[in-house]
């Protein structure tokens, strides 16, 4: 069964996860929000991103956000993984799928759990460049 909450080197993948989980009939709206490691002009040329947490308070406020969107939002569930480790340039690092009744509660929870692990979740990212330097980036 996949977690609710996931932090790990991983990648579970939302083919994985869209076919395991089966949303209540009472769902209208599944949206999925993937999180791609990008090398944009603006950042210079990022080959990778190093990803590092807290791993045990990480995903101790990663559950806390999960629990406010079902709460706030009103929607059925909500998932969150994020992958820790080497990430290179054109995979995913970030994945929030949220189930709900309608499209716009759920379009408020993802974008709101989004925001709020990116703001309060202890997880840390290096960029890594083509000519081997790294620079640290700080979160929202």
């Amino acid at each position: 069964m996949v977690p609710k909450v996931y932090l790990g080197v991983e990648w579970i993948g939302a083919d994985r996860i869209l076919s395991e989980y089966s949303p209540p009939r009472e769902c209208g709206a599944e949206l999925l929000f993937l999180g791609v490691a990008r090398s944009a002009p603006e950042d210079g040329e990022v080959e990778e991103l190093h990803y590092e947490a807290f791993p045990e308070m990480a995903i101790k406020i990663i559950e806390e956000i999960r629990e406010e969107a079902l709460s706030q939002f009103q929607v059925k569930e909500v998932i969150v993984h994020h992958r820790l480790g080497v990430v290179k340039v054109g995979e995913p690092s970030f994945l929030v799928a949220v189930f709900g009744g309608h499209r716009d509660e759920t379009f408020k929870a993802c974008r709101y759990v989004v925001d709020e692990v990116k703001k309060r979740a202890p997880i840390w990212k290096k960029e890594v460049f083509k000519n081997g330097s790294g620079k640290w980036v700080l979160g929202a």
